[in-house]
């Protein structure tokens, strides 16, 4: 059998590609495609030949930095398994794999999906859990006041999440729509990041955010994180940045605060024992079936067969949707 592919195969450049894909062995299934998300970070990151480490096996094929196939966030339908699986054909699932229209994997890599989630809003599951990440790795408790930077999807998850515990939350972005839209979370800031200092100051008495999440993948994103950051504070770096270099100033106010810079992202929860790939993906699923999904986060459907023009569409600076998801 033969699927169709999209390679990154010179920077900004997209080809959908024919393969062969090999029948379902032991423990895997194969998978026809119904929709896919493209991520607006990590994804770009390796279009634009800015890529700078392997990933986890299965996202991941051919030679850094191209030609190369990526991708995390399939939804489809099983249509044939192998020996020992625990999927049936028909399942509807959710796959850790680079965006192809019939594709086999390994169901290590694979997720059921619930009954009464819509294949669109199961495809925003793998960024939820990114913001799951970011938020269990550095928990606002009662009384906190978190900031996160970048209100792309990462980010309005993470706003999303941190109010639900956050007693203050400041939501940062220099893209006015992005800050409009965002207004939904019930932030008690929305602003700028030129204005974010001011802000923060004002929330907190001067003293700082307790929780600041940094979701922007702007580098200079930051030193703001660390400058607007109170004594004993958390900095959740949620960002991938790529090649891209990161100077920092890290003064001597910022070892007195003895704050905690800690990376959350772009990887999986992995908490051993509590926080189980199941658990956390069953959470992602409990919170997008009740978001408004489509007025919280903002994305265009382009067909697979014009995946070229969805990253070109991604890539541009003063791209306004958040994210496009590609339909089959």
């Amino acid at each position: 059998m033969l699927g169709k592919g999209i390679w990154f195969t010179a920077p900004e450049v997209v080809e959908i590609q024919q393969e062969e894909v090999l029948p379902p062995g032991p423990n895997q299934v194969t998978v026809r495609s119904i929709c896919n998300l493209i991520s607006t970070g990590s994804e770009l990151h390796f279009y634009r030949g800015e890529a700078n480490f392997e990933t986890r096996a299965g996202t991941l094929f051919g030679t850094m930095p191209f030609p190369v196939k990526f991708g995390y966030q399939q939804v489809g339908h099983v249509e044939s398994v192998g020996t020992g699986s625990a999927y049936s054909v028909g399942d509807a699932v959710f796959c850790r794999y680079p965006h192809q229209d019939v594709f086999t994997l390994d169901e290590a890599q694979v997720s059921r999906i619930p009954d009464g989630i819509e294949p669109e809003r199961a495809a925003f599951a793998g960024l939820f859990r990114i913001a799951m990440n970011a938020c269990i790795t550095t928990p606002p408790v009662i009384g906190d006041c978190v900031a996160v930077s970048g209100l792309g999807v990462v980010g309005a998850f993470a706003a999303y999440i941190a109010r639900l515990t956050a007693s203050k939350l400041i939501l940062i972005d220099p893209n006015p729509t992005r800050r409009t839209q965002s207004e939904s979370v019930g932030a008690d800031a929305v602003v700028h990041p030129a204005d974010a200092r001011d802000a923060i100051n004002e929330l907190t008495d001067g003293r700082g955010v307790d929780v600041f999440v940094e979701a922007s993948g702007a580098p200079r994103a930051l030193q703001v994180a660390i400058d607007n950051t109170a004594v004993e504070g958390s900095i959740s770096v949620a960002s991938w940045y790529g090649d891209a270099p990161v100077p920092l100033v890290l003064s001597p106010e910022y070892h007195v605060r003895r704050q905690k810079l800690i990376s959350a992202g772009p990887g999986w929860l992995d908490h051993a024992h509590r926080w189980t790939p199941e658990r956390a993906i069953t959470v992602a699923y409990e919170h997008l079936s009740k978001l408004d999904l489509k007025s919280f986060i903002d994305y265009l459907r382009v067909p697979f067969e014009n995946a070229a023009e969805a990253y070109r569409i991604l890539n541009d600076p003063l791209c306004e949707p958040r994210a496009v998801v590609l339909t089959y």
